[in-house]
């Protein structure tokens, strides 16, 4: 049960990519409350649809026997080749999640790289437009994968989906608390914002607790055992890394400060007779 949970809400991640898009709409203000609108509309028609007519079409037993929903429905109709319908479809959608998440990788990559909180070298962009750079990056995660699954066939599935969960649950954590802080804020200022949030800050608050105590829970799921072993030194590591290039950072701009004013006041001294 704790495992389908995890899956479950797995599965609704990475709605935040419309966001991340915003930045290369041609009206975000617009097109974000447009967007996110009618994904939530379609999640829940796809999935309320989808689940009656399963349950409308396949006997209780059929599809309590441990074999996909979607092949049993397809063997009660009398498909022929359900199997193979569902692996290319399955296919499909693996090929559309890889895609859509090279485009949230590399563009967070690249603004990361704008922000000076990455290497210089990820923010550059082709004559199109595209930062070439961030994407082979980003792609290079292909190519680990594919070693995981050559090397542990067994358990490859799994172990990418725990070291991956970790990330887009303390994604959407952040999410959480970076929105009620946001809010708070505004309110402060007094500034009122064109998207209102039903349900603020109750459902806010909720959300995050519900996202950590998810994330607790996989301790006690054998499957995702290593996300929070992998997820937590992993996170310790970036936030080190982060202020340690912040303190160089600090540093080298301070030098560079001190010998522009050294150099300023060496020139006035050679000014004054």
């Amino acid at each position: 049960m704790r495992a389908s949970t995890t899956l479950s809400i797995f599965s609704y991640l990475s709605i935040e990519m419309i966001a991340i898009a915003a930045g290369e709409a041609e009206n975000p203000a617009v097109a974000v409350k447009k967007a996110f609108r009618v994904t939530i509309v379609r999640l829940f028609v796809f999935y309320s649809a989808t689940l009656a007519l399963i349950l409308a079409i396949a006997p209780m037993d059929k599809i309590l026997s441990g074999g996909s929903p979607f092949v049993t429905v397809m063997q009660v109709v009398k498909i022929p080749g359900a199997d193979s319908v569902l692996n290319f479809v399955v296919i499909i959608a693996a090929l559309s999640a890889m895609n859509s998440q090279l485009y949230v990788s590399s563009r967070m990559m690249f603004s990361l790289s704008r922000a000076g909180d990455a290497p210089a070298i990820l923010g550059k962009v082709r004559a199109n437009g595209s930062p070439v750079n961030a994407l082979l990056l980003s792609t290079s995660g292909i190519a680990v994968a594919t070693i995981v699954y050559v090397l542990f066939p067994e358990q490859a599935f799994t172990l990418m989906i725990s070291l991956s969960m970790f990330g887009a649950m303390a994604t959407w954590l952040l999410i959480f608390v970076t929105h009620w802080f946001f809010r708070k804020r505004m309110a402060s200022e007094g500034r009122t914002l064109s998207f209102t949030i039903p349900f603020f800050p109750v459902g806010t608050i909720l959300g995050g607790v519900l996202m950590v105590a998810i994330l607790v829970t996989t301790l006690w799921v054998e499957d995702f055992k290593m996300t929070l072993v992998f997820g937590v030194p992993f996170v310790v590591a970036v936030i080190g890394i982060y202020y340690f290039t912040r303190s160089r950072r600090a540093q080298s701009l301070a030098m560079d400060a001190d010998q522009i004013q050294d150099e300023i006041t060496g020139t006035v001294v050679k000014r004054v007779p």
